[in-house]
């Protein structure tokens, strides 16, 4: 996705991307979300609230392994 030239990310991307993360607030908000959806009492909306937040979550976790890959030295 970063990669538009074909030749990997710049470290500066790279250090920005490792520094994204959930807000503090986000943060709560999934805990709250989690709780019930481990106790089975989400409604369709946080359902569906708890989706949109486990895909940016995977997003985020597919940059930053990108991220780190470009930062490491070639062998």
């Amino acid at each position: 996705m970063f990669d538009l030239t074909g030749h990997g990310m710049t470290p500066a991307l790279a250090e920005s991307i490792l520094s994204l993360d959930f807000s503090d607030d986000d943060a709560v908000r999934i805990d709250e979300l989690n709780i019930r959806a481990n106790e089975g009492q989400l409604t369709d909306d946080e359902r569906a609230e708890l989706e949109a937040y486990i895909n940016v979550s995977d997003l985020l976790a597919y940059w930053q392994s990108r991220a780190r890959q470009s930062t490491q030295p070639h062998a």
